[in-house]
């Protein structure tokens, strides 16, 4: 994969002969910003210089236009500038790839740091992206966000002066000297090896160490050789790891603490950073803080050392208050919580509630209680137990199944969790607890909340269009009533839009002809009426030879089956109009949403006849106008 990568840069080098290095940047319309801040630093000459070959020799990490955002190029100091320059070095995409440091010509020449991740260079927190130019005199690589330059300060010293960080910096101080602080304190200097330069430094900030009690932080100070292990679990040396390679990596990575003290990284759905040991773990909340050292990364909790029970870490967290508040009348779950068995539970945020709390508070007392139950397990599971298809039994005798869905663009891995056929996404995984493991989830298991227009507008997938097409057909009204149910096969609108494009010979498929052309809305509003069965069907009882019969609002039979573990749908007696359902069972106030892949009628006899009848007109009009153009020309001959 190595050398496939290493070829893919190879391909896209661009080579300006004869041009040094700043007459290339003048050519490149995309690297405008950086040009014009490089030019008011003053090193637009130097970029210029050709006269030694061995002096003249620079690497520009250019960000392009769009990686600007809100900064404003004529603000850029001239230190800021020249920390996207190097000297002396013509650093190719090879060089890149095995380089993990080298020092800009900014003020003190601090270091930029390289990783390789996934077939990905990164430079500090920006990704190479991959255009190259190579000058006379230098070479340009092109990344997609303005690099910080480091702080003055290494590790130590910017936990000692700066204003969230009080509270680690007591721990740090409970210490008399030792490894720890000299991993703080480390310094660069080419001509001596320092055991622990570079650094990566995990730092809770006050508000997390704020809520631990005061009696149990004195036990910890107290406790040497305890201290000692937690704060090295903190600590990654020999490495400064961005966000940009913690974002990329599975791999454990080990800390300062040795064996058994290994780090673990995982991102939250809303594309945050979960660093981990052991059983506890921390949300990276201000990271990338480039310092004279390595990098920095401010946490919301406290490394490998577990404190609360789960119920006084639900007490305590803000965005758990609802929780906190329903779960406090509710004596046998808060009890079980706090008590010594082991556990997990995942836990609807403040958000879950706020949109689910109508249907929540019209539940009866006892039902309100199964609702709570069906969020706790009697065992303990991480994320990474929560494999696609798992099931578990929780405290209220309901099934709980995962699963898990792998975007085909940025390959990030989310997890579902199911109860009652409501699935809630889990948003922040692997809080550590003295009895067990929470898990934030973004939906109250087991209480459907939405209609079924709502979660086709909500849904993951995104399904605006199969919306307009119900509308069209005049279904809304019907499918957002709470007296009947309905069951309804959505399409996607990255499969709708699929179908709207048009062949190799430019005629019009089906899909064009349906969503854009009136003159077919009658079959239009017929096959949308064909993804609407009236009744609440799940693929719960459906098999290899179960293959229940639904009735559509079209008048139509659908057969639901199952074929190598997948679950599809068909018109009954029609060939060629299956579509597979992507997402299944998904429970709402007033039906059931099975998401599919294609509409139920491809293979139609009606539709395939209005295509072809749509494509020989197309095929006659143009035929029309090449004969026309024909006879005009041999007229003007």
């Amino acid at each position: 994969m190595e050398k496939l990568y290493i070829f893919t840069l190879l391909c896209i080098v661009h080579y300006a002969a004869g041009l040094n290095t700043w007459e290339v940047l003048q050519s490149k319309s995309n690297l405008s910003k950086i040009r014009q801040a490089i030019q008011a630093a003053g090193w637009d000459t130097y970029l210029a210089r050709t006269s030694s070959p061995t002096l003249d020799v620079y690497t520009v990490l250019a960000p392009v236009d769009s990686a600007w955002g809100t900064v404003d190029p004529s603000t850029f100091t001239s230190n800021q500038a020249r920390y996207h320059i190097v000297r002396l070095q013509k650093l190719t995409a090879v060089d890149l790839q095995s380089k993990t440091k080298t020092a800009s010509v900014a003020d003190n020449n601090p270091l930029l740091w390289f990783s390789y991740v996934q077939n990905k260079v990164y430079v500090n927190q920006a990704e190479v992206i991959g255009s190259i130019t190579t000058a006379s005199n230098g070479i340009i690589h092109e990344i997609n966000k303005v690099l910080a330059v480091p702080s003055d300060q290494n590790a130590g010293g910017y936990i000692d002066t700066d204003s969230e960080t009080s509270e680690f910096k007591s721990l740090v101080n409970g210490l008399p000297g030792g490894d720890v602080h000299d991993a703080l304190y480390s310094f660069y200097d080419p001509n001596v090896v320092h055991p622990y330069f570079p650094v990566t430094v995990f730092v809770p900030n006050d508000v997390a160490l704020t809520k631990i009690a005061n009696s149990i932080k004195s036990e910890l100070k107290n406790n040497t050789n305890e201290l000692k292990k937690v704060l090295e679990s903190h600590i990654i040396t020999n490495n400064a790891f961005f966000t940009s390679h913690l974002r990329g990596t599975t791999a454990a990575i080990g800390t300062l603490g040795g064996a058994g003290n290994s780090l673990q990284t995982s991102r939250n759905s809303d594309g945050s950073i979960n660093v981990m040991v052991g059983t506890s773990s921390a949300k990276i909340i201000r990271g990338d803080i480039a310092i004279k050292n390595g990098v920095l990364h401010i946490t919301d909790n406290i490394l490998n050392f577990v404190y609360s029970t789960m119920w006084s870490r639900i007490r305590d967290e803000q965005s758990l208050s609802q929780l906190a508040s329903k779960l406090s009348g509710e004596t046998e779950v808060r009890t079980g919580l706090q008590s010594n068995s082991q556990g997990t539970y995942f836990c609807p945020t403040n958000e879950a509630f706020s949109r689910a709390l109508a249907a929540y508070n019209r539940l009866s007392s006892s039902n309100r209680t199964q609702i709570l139950k069906m969020h706790w397990l009697s065992t303990t599971r991480t994320l990474n137990d929560l494999g696609n298809g798992n099931s578990y039994t929780t405290a209220s005798g309901s099934t709980l199944t995962t699963q898990v869905e792998i975007n085909e663009t940025t390959n990030e891995r989310r997890t579902y969790v199911m109860v009652d056929h409501v699935r809630a996404l889990v948003v922040r995984s692997d809080i550590g607890t003295k009895n067990g493991i929470l898990h934030y989830i973004d939906t109250i298991l087991g209480l459907p909340y939405r209609t079924i227009p709502q979660e086709i507008s909500h849904n993951s997938l995104t399904m605006n269009r199969m919306n307009i097409l119900l509308s069209e057909a005049g279904l809304t009204s019907s499918l957002e009533e709470q007296t009947n149910q309905w069951t309804v096969f959505a399409v996607t609108d990255k499969d709708l839009v699929a179908m709207n494009k048009t062949d190799a010979n430019n005629q019009s498929t089906f899909g064009r002809i349906l969503f854009t052309d009136n003159r077919y809305n009658d079959l239009k509003t017929k096959i949308v009426k064909r993804h609407v069965v009236s009744g609440r069907f799940y693929t719960d009882g459906v098999t290899e030879t179960n293959t229940p019969n639904l009735v559509t609002q079209s008048g139509e039979s659908l057969v639901m089956f199952r074929r190598n573990n997948e679950f599809y749908v068909s018109l009954v007696g029609m060939q060629n109009t299956e579509a597979k359902i992507v997402q299944r069972d998904i429970a709402v106030t007033n039906g059931v949403v099975m998401v599919v892949n294609d509409l139920i009628s491809s293979g139609d006899p009606e539709l395939s006849a209005s295509t072809s009848g749509s494509g020989t007109l197309t095929t006659s009009l143009a035929l029309i106008f090449t004969m026309f153009i024909f006879l005009f020309n041999e007229k003007r001959l």
